[in-house]
């Protein structure tokens, strides 16, 4: 026996159904349900790009802390090997 949740409006703490609102009620209730969605939606969008922009922060952390590292000694050889043959 479940029961149909109809959506509501809490006007002055009493829940009306929005289908006993007037049609413009009507209307700007469903702007309010597209409007909070979106909000959801952003706020998502908000959150990945926060991440984003610390996963391609710490790149360039990691980029600039790696340059003053002395390379592998298979790097270096490889490179003295490459120089001797010419």
């Amino acid at each position: 026996m479940n029961e149909e949740v109809k959506p509501f409006v809490t006007i002055d703490d009493v829940q009306i159904n929005v289908e006993d609102l007037p049609q413009e009620g009507q209307g700007i209730f469903g702007r309010l349900q597209r409007l909070n969605q979106k909000k959801a939606n952003l706020t998502l969008d908000l959150e990945e790009t926060n991440a984003a922009i610390n996963f391609f922060s710490n790149q360039i952390i990691n980029i600039v802390n790696s340059e003053g590292e002395e390379p592998n000694s298979d790097e270096t050889e490889s490179d003295t090997e490459e120089d001797d043959s010419e």
